[in-house]
């Protein structure tokens, strides 16, 4: 009985204000994704830009990677106004939202194929205040939940992301069809009140840790203040607390490379498959592209919703170690269904076990993923490290993956997703290690040990 009880407790969170309020702040934090790159350029190949030149957009996605840049300034520097108002992390929000929908709308506005340029700085604005929402709900996300709470907050940040990459993604175009581009993009920039009204409505989170460093800063500012000037020594203190302090705080955990290269390779047999999924089935298999669409996209969005809500109840009821150890497997062995698909051909049921098994075990995955990132940081820095290992962790899909097609071409498809199941070992390993020598993932939530 006390077994089902557990169960339930965890299944329970999810009825929890500061939870749900998640789910409108992912919604909020995935809106302008689509809006950027997808549809904005299929509005601009539309109005006479060539495809190379669509193309070359996606570069404007690099604000997302170097995030961790100005997360620093988000976790240290005061808004006017705003912050004494709201607190440093709902004025940092309610700010971002501000510029994430003014881009939008300006965009809608003034998006055209015969000023590519002046489409591309505002596109570009947009990414940027978009990395801005998306590194402040993540440290809002963090300093407001409990250890316990942090997986079914994930959980819940990421269902409002998807639902939101399915409302700016899909429900922009079939609006298209209809209406005009700059009215698409009106109505799509005003859904981020949804996100500002939860803004709004929550609970700024407790600044106990960020007092303490508050001190420290102040201490500072005395110690240069002895061989510089008042301003200097402001500046010098500031650097030191905002930009030196988090990456020496999180240096200060044992095992630190360890961590590091585990947040790097966990995933990495996953990215691997996942980048190149749609030519192996379209290309290699036969399927049509209409059978991929709806397949990969629609039944594996289910899937991936079903596994982000387990993965949140599991990790809540076994833990952090065994969570990460069994999801971590799971994406391992599910790998392997892309070369029993292989020997099956153009076999749609089975490829429903395929895209299903793949889908579902990586969104518990990702989800116990991101709960673990969280747990790592220090509330005091929570934007810039949380930031940061998000950007490590995105390492192997940039990256690696990149080199997915040349491997193929080298290996053959069994060869190489054979190789995906080998790249996943590493990084359930090092789990071990961690594990082994108390480091890192010694707090295990609810879980039992």
């Amino acid at each position: 009985m006390e077994r089902v009880k557990s169960w339930w407790v965890a299944i329970e969170i999810y009825r929890q204000k500061n939870i749900v309020s998640m789910l409108f702040l992912g919604f909020s934090s995935g809106l302008p994704l689509a809006l950027t790159f997808s549809v904005l350029g299929l509005w601009l190949k539309e109005d006479g830009l060539s495809l190379g030149e669509v193309v070359q957009f996606s570069l404007l996605g690099l604000p997302y990677l170097f995030k961790f840049a100005w997360a620093p300034l988000i976790d240290r520097m005061s808004l006017p106004f705003l912050t004494a108002r709201l607190g440093q992390r709902r004025g940092w929000m309610i700010l971002s939202q501000a510029m994430v929908m003014t881009a939008i709308v300006a965009l809608g506005l003034f998006a055209s194929a015969s000023t590519p340029v002046l489409t591309a700085l505002i596109a570009l604005s947009l990414t940027f205040s978009s990395a801005t929402q998306d590194i402040v709900i993540d440290a809002f996300r963090i300093d407001s939940l409990t250890d316990e709470e942090q997986a079914a907050g994930a959980g819940m940040a990421i269902y409002g992301y998807r639902i939101a990459m399915l409302v700016s993604g899909g429900g922009s175009l079939i609006l298209a069809d209809i209406m005009a581009w700059t009215m698409v993009y009106f109505i799509m920039g005003s859904l981020m009140v949804i996100g500002m009204i939860t803004c709004l409505l929550v609970k700024e989170p407790d600044s106990t840790e960020k007092q303490a460093v508050n001190d420290q800063e102040a201490a500072l500012i005395e110690k240069f203040h002895q061989n510089f000037s008042m301003r200097f020594s402001r500046f010098l203190a500031w650097g030191q607390t905002a930009v030196a302090t988090p990456f020496q705080s999180f240096m200060t955990k044992k095992a630190w490379v360890v961590i590091l290269l585990t947040i790097v390779l966990f995933k990495l047999g996953d990215a691997l498959a996942g980048v190149i999924t749609n030519l192996f089935l379209v290309d290699a298999l036969g399927f049509t592209k209409t059978q991929v669409g709806t397949i990969v996209k629609g039944f594996g969005l289910v899937a991936t919703l079903s596994g982000i809500a387990l993965g949140g109840v599991l990790l809540s009821r076994i833990g952090m170690f065994r969570a990460l150890v069994l999801t971590g497997v799971l994406q391992l062995l599910s790998n392997g269904l892309f070369i029993a698909q292989y020997h099956m051909g153009a076999d749609v049921l089975f490829l429903h076990v395929t895209i299903g098994a793949e889908n579902f075990t990586g969104g518990m995955g990702t989800v116990v993923f991101v709960a673990y990132l969280s747990a790592l940081c220090n509330k005091a820095f929570s934007a810039t490290q949380y930031a940061l290992m998000s950007a490590l962790s995105a390492v192997p899909r940039v990256f690696l993956s990149a080199n997915a097609g040349h491997w193929v071409e080298s290996l053959g498809w069994v060869n190489f997703f054979t190789l995906t199941i080998f790249a996943a070992v590493p990084g359930i390993l090092l789990l071990f290690y961690l594990r082994k020598y108390n480091m890192g993932i010694s707090h295990q939530f609810s879980g039992k040990t």
